[in-house]
């Protein structure tokens, strides 16, 4: 499906922008910067902005109108009051299971493994593709209209899931599971259908999908299959997700079975890189850091599902301090209940502040740039997650004309301590509106309502 990407010109808004990592105001030519942080250099804001949007990228960010219409070279464009409006980057989700909306409500009050293997897993015994389609469609409704233009999943039927990101306008990270049972009766990887679905996906529609290999976590599977998938990685170059340490007894099965922490084995299998994200991460001790940071694998932090499965809580100060790259992620809204990264942004910086007993911890700047510069990262898009020029027009509108965001002060801690994902307005993807003024303009919303129930009532027939 073609979207229209559309020339926009954002006047007189207020901009909050992350910077790439060793940059400033200046080396980015951003023009009369009102506020950097001069001690991390993590965020620039420009109030009374002009923003040029111009086929799917930014073509100016400044406070000259004149150099701002200019870059439009004629061409049409739309003008967007920016009066009591915030634009900011689009967030990042980096870990989830989108599809499992379809078992929203259903699946509560479980610990891990037992949520997992006797409760979740019948249900997905049922699944077929039509159920995972309809499962996304809802999914990335729920996601754009709270300012998530972008999202990792791990689940089943993965080519379901890339089309109905693909269809939407939606940038995806997207797993293959490609194993297949052979004729000795196990599971065995198969390079084929791996290496067909990265060919598919990414190389004809890279702009928006990058596809990974499915790796659950270390428990899942048999040692020879770890191997196989590292195997992979390395033919194919492709990236991996997986669930680490998410449980103490992850951790010590782990180490009664192999003799190694999670992070350790998945490394000894060769399943640490830089284009691995690892999700959960809560419990990690210092040599699992050490290790993580020096692959430069990237940390989905989930603290709502960690909280709601009793899993725990992960010390993502100590993971910064030990240079990982972290980002946030929802889970699936089976283990949350929703798919809202303004609350796992909140949530996150309150958790790092009590577990440090430090105020100080995890900063608002810190967040808004895991939730977006970060994440994307993460995901492999590169050129996006920051309000610059030249780089790619993933963004989000918050109206911040509300009782519970006035006074606003400082704009950053507005966002993640004040705002609510009812307040985003519009999201744009690659210059393309995912939602225009409240309206989805890639999704028929109450169509994907009603099959969502539908499909859904037939995994509890």
């Amino acid at each position: 499906m073609i979207h229209r990407k559309n020339n926009v010109l954002f006047e007189r808004i207020k901009v909050i922008t992350s910077l790439p990592d060793a940059a400033s105001a200046d080396l980015l030519d951003i023009e009369e910067v009102d506020r950097l942080n001069s001690s991390d250099k993590l965020q620039a804001v420009i109030n009374d902005a002009y923003v040029s949007v111009v086929g799917g990228k930014f073509a100016y960010v400044g406070k000259d109108r004149a150099k701002a219409v200019n870059v439009f070279d004629n061409s049409k464009y739309d003008i967007y009051n920016g009066r009591d409006l915030v634009l900011w980057s689009s967030m990042a989700n980096t870990h989830g299971h989108i599809p499992m909306t379809l078992m929203r409500n259903q699946t509560d009050d479980h610990n891990l493994h037992d949520w997992l293997f006797n409760v979740v897993f019948p249900m997905e015994a049922r699944l077929t593709p039509e159920h995972v389609y309809h499962g996304t469609v809802l999914g990335l409704a729920e996601m754009i209209r709270s300012g998530t233009g972008a999202a990792a999943d791990m689940y089943y039927h993965s080519n379901s899931v890339a089309q109905a990101a693909l269809e939407a306008g939606f940038r995806l990270n997207v797993c293959c599971d490609g194993k297949k049972e052979g004729a000795d009766g196990k599971n065995h990887v198969v390079p084929e259908e791996i290496s067909d679905f990265q060919s598919h996906w990414q190389e004809n529609f890279g702009d928006l999908i990058r596809t990974s290999l499915l790796v659950h976590s270390v428990y899942l599977y048999e040692p020879y299959l770890y191997r196989e998938l590292a195997q992979q990685t390395s033919d194919l170059g492709i990236s991996v997700q997986v669930h680490i340490s998410e449980t103490q007894k992850e951790v010590d099965d782990c180490i009664a079975k192999y003799g190694r922490r999670p992070p350790a084995q998945l490394d000894n299998f060769g399943l640490l890189s830089d284009s691995t994200i690892a999700a959960h991460c809560v419990f990690l001790d210092d040599d699992d850091r050490a290790l993580l940071a020096r692959r430069g694998v990237t940390v989905a932090h989930n603290p709502s599902s960690n909280f709601k499965l009793g899993s725990g809580f992960a010390d993502i100060d100590a993971m910064i301090k030990a240079g990982i790259r972290v980002s946030l992620g929802t889970d699936g809204a089976a283990s949350n209940n929703n798919l809202n990264l303004y609350q796992e942004m909140r949530l996150a910086g309150f958790l790092a502040k009590g577990l440090t007993k430090d105020a100080s911890c995890l900063t608002a700047p810190q967040l808004i740039r895991m939730a977006t510069y970060n994440g994307m990262r993460g995901l492999g898009f590169d050129n996006t997650g920051c309000i610059l020029p030249g780089w790619t027009a993933d963004l989000q509108i918050v109206d911040t004309n509300n009782a519970a965001m006035t006074p606003l002060g400082n704009i950053d801690a507005a966002l993640v301590y004040s705002a609510d994902s009812n307040y985003v307005e519009s999201l744009m993807v690659d210059g393309v509106w995912l939602m225009y003024k409240k309206e989805l303009k890639t999704i028929d919303e109450e169509y994907a309502i009603a099959e969502a129930n539908k499909f859904s009532a037939s995994l509890r027939a």
